[in-house]
């Protein structure tokens, strides 16, 4: 498992998963995209399976579900079908492991007639049956879900590990090469997929620029990269949300309490879009279009 930081919360869950008898049944694991919540997860379902935290996938007693992905970029509601099926693998003893594991990834996508089902899943379970749900945003999950589960929050990684944990990844790359901002970020997928894949984060990085400086571009290429960026929804949010916190980070000396005030109405505005494109269905373009005019 190439985890980057955690190292307390990872600790802590082997201590757990060395009990003989769990003490919880389905554990949550919440908080910000990016920082390695399914890699601890699958390293949990591992050491609970028996197998010391050696990759679980392919297992005949681990099931991971991942909700789909619509050909707009947006991610599909987990059905009840999934959910079912997963009731289902769980009410079967182990055929080779301490117990089953069900890994439920990005799970506040769980439709509304999943999430019943899986209360339901919850007020029955089999002995050796684990449940580990995995979500970037608590808002969309039930309080009987979230109450039911152990919860294990998640917070961005320390620069210091960061840096540390790619230069144990990637031994031959040029680690400082990349900005501090990016380490700044605290999100271990990003500096493995720059270090991994450098061309495509050179135009990732290359668009992120072009957003710190967008006061001064003109209407025209304004609205082109608003185009060019309303193309892949997934990138479109990610880039945004990076955008909106290094310039919540960036320090002003403006005075003028009015012009203060509008900076933060516009933090405010920017969130709000990125809410918007990740949570309804609303036209990318049209919302990517209106934050970029109020620049």
């Amino acid at each position: 498992m190439n985890i980057i930081g955690h190292a307390r919360i990872r600790d802590m869950l082997r201590g757990i998963a060395s009990l003989e008898e769990l003490p919880h049944h389905a554990f949550f694991f919440f908080g910000p995209d990016g920082v390695g919540k399914s890699l601890v997860a699958e390293e949990f379902a591992s050491h609970v399976l028996g197998y010391g935290g050696e990759d679980p996938n392919g297992k005949q007693d681990f099931l991971r579900i991942v909700p789909e992905e619509k050909k707009d970029g947006k991610t599909k509601k987990i059905p009840v079908e999934s959910i079912r099926e997963a009731g289902i693998f769980l009410s079967r003893f182990p055929a080779e492991a301490r117990k089953r594991v069900v890994l439920i990834e990005d799970a506040q996508e769980l439709s509304e007639s999943a999430q019943n089902a899986l209360l339901k899943v919850f007020e029955e379970p089999n002995p050796t049956s684990v449940i580990i749900l995995v979500a970037s945003r608590r808002g969309r999950i039930r309080d009987t879900i979230f109450s039911r589960a152990f919860r294990v929050p998640f917070s961005t990684v320390s620069e210091d590990d960061l840096r540390s944990g790619a230069a144990r990844l990637f031994p031959k790359a040029d680690v400082e090469s990349l900005e501090p901002f990016f380490f700044s970020l605290g999100r271990p997928s990003l500096i493995v997929g720059a270090l991994s894949d450098k061309e495509a984060f050179a135009a990732r990085r290359d668009t992120l620029r072009t957003l710190f400086k967008l006061s001064s571009l003109s209407l025209s290429e304004r609205l082109s990269l608003s185009e060019r960026l309303s193309g892949s929804l997934p990138e479109a949010i990610r880039l945004l949300e990076w955008w909106l916190v290094g310039l919540r980070s960036m320090k002003t000396d403006e005075r003028n309490p009015k012009r203060v005030a509008s900076l933060y109405r516009f933090f405010d505005d920017l969130e709000e879009g990125i809410r918007t494109l990740r949570d309804t269905n609303a036209n990318a373009r049209l919302v990517i279009d209106r934050i970029f005019l109020k620049v």
